[in-house]
């Protein structure tokens, strides 16, 4: 006999108070749903700008750069990590690297060296949630953080006098399904920012966070979001404010993000997160299988292959009782999520894992 009821209630698209019991049926007192981390990738290796040795050096590295962005191509991109999207359909979605291009020509930076491009050439929220939007799915951005925000002059004609300002404003978000309930969102920069050299100048490299407290059916939860920096000691230092700030949030508690460090990394944030004090566990520690490898493709995301994926910094913790993972999947890793130009979605793969919360 076919029974409807639970079969609804199971459907993919919310996964909610779903039960494994032997009648197959409900259980009020848990909700079931899954959470993504998923970095999209600004587009170009931004650390090749620290290779300029004067001011001379930047307009020809920031043309060389803008010009991989426009070759990593994100509105073609979009597509893949909109059907990952589709596919799993999560509850909340941790975003990192949501950049935001903005020109300016002619270039105004000698007498006005502060970000004021305004022509948008690639907004990667707007066109994320328009893809989205495009296949029936409801998702909205409930928290935005803006993190670096830089602008630069380029030599986009390949004539160093004939420079365009090319601005970046960095951002992570998160994303909402349309069940999902949302209140008490913060969103903050760390006050540790790493300072790295740029033609001669120092240039501090601005991080943060964003935090919502969610409900999915009757579970309520805090969930954060965030990209921690690459280097060290910022990577310690921010994961040390990170660990602070969760200490202060209600439990239970899911924290995403690409990380930038996780077991055996060089950087040892992982270690200041994940142990007894702060009370947050890894879920790929507890259900995940395989190496669980995130991190990365080359550049310009022609990867033949996966092999360049050899590290775990794209991570889902979680703290609390009643809160408990039931299974993970990397997405975006498989040769069949290249694009039809041979494009990896991004430079990470992502990382989706299904929880039950008591309520």
């Amino acid at each position: 006999m076919l029974r409807l009821a639970p079969l609804l209630a199971c459907a993919p698209l919310f996964l909610t108070s779903c039960s494994d019991d032997d009648e197959g049926g409900v259980d009020p007192d848990v909700a079931e749903f899954k959470v993504m981390t998923r970095n999209l990738y600004l587009g170009a290796d931004i650390d090749r700008l620290f290779a300029a040795q004067s001011p001379a050096d930047v307009p020809g590295l920031t043309a060389a750069l803008y010009a991989t962005v426009q070759q990593t191509n994100f509105p073609e991109r979009v597509k893949s990590l909109a059907a990952e999207i589709q596919s799993d359909q999560p509850a909340l979605i941790g975003l990192q690297e949501v950049a935001l291009f903005r020109t300016q020509s002619p270039s105004d930076f000698r007498s006005n060296p502060l970000p004021n491009a305004q022509t948008v050439t690639y907004d990667y929220l707007d066109i994320l949630l328009k893809e989205l939007q495009s296949r029936g799915l409801n998702y909205r951005a409930v928290a935005t953080v803006q993190n670096a925000d830089v602008e630069l002059p380029a030599a986009l004609t390949g004539n160093p006098s004939d420079l365009t300002d090319v601005r970046l404003t960095d951002r992570d978000v998160i994303l909402a399904r349309g069940d999902v309930q949302v209140t008490n969102v913060v969103t903050g920069n760390y006050a540790y920012a790493q300072e790295v050299s740029l033609g001669g100048v120092s240039v501090r490299i601005t991080r943060g966070f964003t935090k919502l407290d969610a409900k999915v059916d009757d579970a309520r939860f805090a969930f954060v979001n965030t990209h921690l920096e690459t280097l060290s000691p910022g990577n310690q230092n921010q994961a040390t404010e990170l660990a602070a700030l969760v200490a202060s949030y209600d439990r239970p508690l899911i924290l995403v993000g690409d990380l930038n460090t996780g077991p055996g990394a060089a950087t040892t944030g992982y270690d200041i997160l994940v142990n007894a004090t702060t009370g947050l566990t890894d879920a790929w520690t507890t259900v995940g299988t395989g190496s669980g490898f995130t991190c990365c493709f080359n550049e310009t995301l022609t990867d033949a292959n996966t092999s360049g994926l050899d590290e775990r910094i794209d991570l889902v913790l979680y703290a609390g009782g009643g809160t408990d993972p039931q299974s993970t999947a990397i997405v975006g890793a498989n040769i069949t999520d290249r694009t039809p130009s041979g494009l990896w979605p991004t430079d990470h793969a992502g990382l989706v894992v299904q929880f039950r919360v008591e309520h």
